[in-house]
């Protein structure tokens, strides 16, 4: 791509922007460009869109504003306008989605999730007729949910001849895990004199040595501070000495001139129509015409036939609205809510500015904006919210409520100062007993490191929860419990009878068949209560399909519970009703439990897909967190596999990430997968040594859930490193468990470990045992023939041995689980069998996309239907399908199902 003329220094930058537009007709592709204000990303992004322009490419953008940044959907709207006729034609979740989010009909606003498909599928049809190109900047300034479902649609551009091109002054978040990314440094001092070489005027001598050094290689400087005198220059950065500048132009404007300029810069709008409708309402005349001149002339706005009145960069309105006067600010704000008075969700903000007083409406539209901006990821919005809706509400218990909220969202973004400032202002301002022990819960709760919870502490908080309980705030109560309880559960400290977690926890007023309560039990007393926990589940009767988030609940207390069958499907039930709401609250850790459940009832590559989504759900919600513990999911069924986790990888580099591995569940998850890699490849001791912290009640790794998934790996490195007293000593430690708990998950540990010690004593008993009575995990019974056909094999019961291992060996192919296979065809061969290489799966040559896309087609699902559900576009499946038709060697749907492998439905017990 050739540079354009005024684009000066950027050579490298337009190489590749413009080899991503060549290419377009191959792949989709997606960039952020981020660099400092006036940096130049705009001029940038016009050359790359006339470029594209140039090569038939139509181009649809979109930009963040000051003005609309609190508005939902605002600039996803403004993006997809040109292409609102493809709306209608949407699968119908999907078109109501975007109908209600761009207020054409009535409803609850959608998820950010369910949005960002919805926009993704009306861009993937555009896209089939003319190639796009989706410009999108500022994007620090565009509304959160418009950021959010932007973000995702970008990441999963795919196949589709789109390109998206994003520019924001935010350096590399984990917001923008996924996406290529482009930095605009200063120009250098050869380009920064090119650059002042072209202007008319341009400085020489001392004046421009000055500007050099004002400017610091920022073009916009560069341009629009020249013949400023270096001893005028505010200390600071670049960008304030251009909003300094900006200002004062602003500043030596008539009054008509300034309204005129500061409605746009507040209201957005792009008409000089309108701006002087808004400066009529609040002066009472309309300005004179001339008005454009004066602005234009001042290098404030620019005009074209395409765009309309525009600001000459995004630094003159954040100038203007710094500096404009009070008393013109709220004329124009008080116009602008006059000429909106019919659109209450985009005056939402000019309202509240304008409020003086308690204003108890305006108040609980600000309250239900906040409950929106948290349901879409963003506290930070959240915060702001709850906070001015608590300023313009009465004082009294509603006041405090809402400062406790603007506490809570305010910790939740990381503003731990601001949230114990507002902590502190609720708990002085009401003395409602409810009240003061929710303060008291929030104060303890905050993430500030300086708490007794921080320090592992549990009493202040659960004081806090008792004073809940006694004054009748049982929902809140049930809250915070199961909040403490997940963290106590996830340090795994097994509680004992009488202490204070589980007397709040039984102190509870709640029925049987309440979910919440259900789930209490299995996440405090996993290993007391897994009985009582699956015959409460199982007495509410049918998972009802209609209710997700209930499926959820009840599914999760089964899986801790070690009932994966019941879990499975509830979890099942829960991840498909999610994901077609686009609930992203509760849809991540449906997720991950769902994965767990589907390994344990023997469907590894549904327990692995589910996984995998998890990961790529996580990169979309920017949740490094979460993000790290789907991949260390992933990693637990690498160690299946043979392959050790990288924990550098796991965390991708996040100190947060970094955190979240420090929990007891995540270590043992980790030390769980590396003693099964061990195991395969050689390495029993080491593989005992990962697995020994998680029965160490005194270890960071303790987890007695973990140590009870891998008895088959801990028995199978003890037997070989000839420790059968850990065996023993394990076996006992089950059976204990066993006395209390019948969970699905123990009986198979156990039975295996029964198995180990019996075939010592009578090897062909032991066998048949395993034949009569198959563990109740696929998984785990395979293991189990594997580990007693060697036995059989050492002890020179070599036929026999080889009838337990093709056992062994068709189970772990039905899972499947292709490194076991392997181990145990080696095993064959020790036995004396000559036995061929397995023919390697027509399917292996498919990418781990391809084979999810095959599977669901080869259910029927339409390529519309796949892409719903994995939140794709539907060229995107479309082409990974001919891709998977072209490396299988068919010629479509019809042929899948003879060369897709046996579906792990039913893995069979051997």
């Amino acid at each position: 791509m050739e540079e354009r003329a005024g684009v000066v220094g950027r050579d490298g930058e337009l190489a590749r922007l413009g080899s991503l537009i060549d290419r377009i007709g191959a792949e989709g592709s997606a960039v952020v460009v981020d660099g400092d204000a006036g940096v130049g990303k705009t001029t940038l992004v016009d050359a790359v869109a006339e470029y594209a322009r140039g090569r038939g490419v139509r181009v649809l953008r979109t930009a963040g504003s000051t003005a609309e940044s609190g508005e939902q959907y605002a600039a996803l709207q403004l993006l997809l306008h040109p292409l609102r006729a493809g709306i209608d034609v949407l699968p119908p979740p999907q078109r109501t989605a975007l109908a209600v989010a761009f207020r054409s009909a009535e409803g609850e606003q959608p998820s950010p999730l369910l949005a960002g498909l919805a926009a993704l599928t009306v861009v993937s049809d555009a896209a089939a007729v003319t190639p796009l190109l989706l410009v999108v900047e500022d994007v620090h300034w565009i509304d959160p949910e418009s950021r959010w479902a932007l973000r995702m649609l970008a990441r999963r551009i795919g196949q589709d001849p789109v390109v998206v091109l994003m520019t924001t002054r935010e350096r590399p978040t984990d917001d923008d895990a996924g996406l290529e990314r482009m930095h605009l440094g200063p120009l250098s001092a050869a380009d920064a004199d090119a650059l002042l070489d072209a202007l008319p005027r341009p400085p020489l001598g001392a004046a421009r040595r000055a500007l050099h050094e004002l400017a610091q290689g920022n073009p916009l400087a560069l341009v629009e501070l020249t013949g400023r005198s270096p001893d005028r220059a505010e200390d600071g950065a670049v960008t304030r000495r251009l909003e300094t500048a900006f200002a004062e132009r602003f500043a030596d404007l008539d009054q008509p001139t300034r309204l005129a300029v500061l409605a746009i810069a507040l209201g957005g709008t792009a008409t000089a129509e309108d701006a002087g409708r808004f400066v009529d309402r609040a002066l009472g005349r309309y300005p004179d015409p001339s008005w454009i001149d004066r602005a234009v002339g001042a290098s404030l706005l620019v005009w074209s036939d395409r765009s309309g009145l525009r600001f000459r960069h995004p630094l003159v309105q954040t100038a203007v609205t710094n500096i404009s006067r009070p008393s013109e600010r709220a004329a124009v704000l008080r116009a602008l809510v006059q000429e909106h008075a019919s659109d209450p969700v985009r005056t939402l903000w000019w309202r509240s500015e304008l409020a003086t007083g308690p204003d108890a409406e305006l108040a609980a539209e600000l309250a239900a904006h906040a409950g929106s901006a948290l349901a879409t990821g963003d506290p930070v919005a959240a915060a702001r919210a709850s906070e001015r809706a608590a300023e313009l509400t009465d004082p009294g218990p509603l006041r405090a409520e809402r400062l406790l909220d603007a506490a809570d969202h305010a910790g939740l973004a990381g503003r731990t100062a601001d949230a114990a400032l507002l902590v502190q202002r609720a708990a002085t301002e009401t003395t409602d007993p409810v009240l003061a022990a929710r303060a008291a819960w929030v104060r303890e709760t905050l993430p500030t490191g300086r708490t007794a919870l921080a320090r592992g502490d549990l009493s202040p908080a659960l004081a806090a929860v008792r004073a809940l309980e006694e004054h009748g705030a049982v929902d809140l109560a049930t809250g915070a419990l199961l909040h403490l309880a997940s963290i106590a559960w996830d340090h795994n400290r097994v509680a004992v009878p009488g202490t204070p977690m589980l007397e709040a926890v039984h102190a509870l007023a709640l029925p049987d068949d309440d979910p919440r309560g259900i789930l209490l039990a299995a996440v405090t007393e996993p290993l007391v209560r897994g009985d009582e926990v699956v015959q409460r589940v199982l007495a509410r009767g049918p998972v009802d399909p209609d209710d997700p988030e209930q499926a959820w609940w009840l599914g999760y207390a089964l899986n801790i519970a070690g009932e994966f069958v019941e879990a499975r499907e509830r979890l099942e039930v829960a991840v498909a009703g999610l994901r077609a709401s686009g609930d992203i609250r509760v849809l991540p850790q449906a997720l991950l439990g769902a994965s767990m459940s589907n390994f344990q009832a023997g469907r590894l590559d549904r327990a692995r897909t589910l996984a995998e989504e998890a990961v790529v759900l996580g990169r979309d919600l920017g949740d490094a967190g979460y993000a790290t513990a789907a991949r260390a999911c992933v990693a637990w069924f690498d160690g299946i596999d043979g392959a050790t986790p990288d924990r550098d990888a796991i965390t991708a580099g996040s100190a947060t990430g970094a955190h979240v591995l420090q929990s007891s569940v995540m270590r043992a998850n980790l030390q769980g997968a590396s003693a099964a890699a061990a195991l395969l490849d050689g390495r029993p001791r080491d593989a005992r040594d990962a697995l020994r912290p998680l029965l160490d009640a005194d270890g960071d790794a303790y987890n007695p859930n973990f140590a009870v998934l891998t008895t088959q790996d801990y028995v199978d490195a003890a037997v070989a490193t000839d420790a059968r007293d850990l065996v023993e000593l394990h076996a006992e430690r089950l059976a204990g468990l066993h006395e209390t708990w019948h969970g699905p998950i123990l009986v198979s540990a156990l039975g295996y470990t029964e198995t180990a010690l019996a075939l010592e004593a009578d090897p062909e008993q032991a066998v048949q045992g395993l034949r009569d009575r198959p563990l109740p995990m696929p998984y785990v019974q395979a293991r189990a023939l594997l580990h007693a056909g060697d036995h059989l094999r050492r002890v020179g019961l070599t036929t026999e041995a080889r009838t337990v291992l093709h056992d062994a060996l068709a189970l772990f192919e039905r899972l499947p689980a292709p490194a076991w296979a392997r181990r145990t065809r080696e095993v064959l061969r020790a036995a004396g069998e000559r036995l061929p290489d397995a023919p390697p799966s027509r399917t292996t040559v498919l990418t781990p996309q391809e084979l999810r896309i095959c599977t669901l087609a080869n259910t029927g699902l339409t390529n519309r239907a796949i892409a719903q559900q994995l939140f794709l576009s539907p060229r995107t499946v479309g082409a990974h399908l001919y891709s998977a038709y072209r490396k299988l060697g068919i010629g479509g749907r019809a042929q899948l199902a003879a060369v897709l492998d046996p579906a792990p439905d039913e893995p069979g017990t051997a």
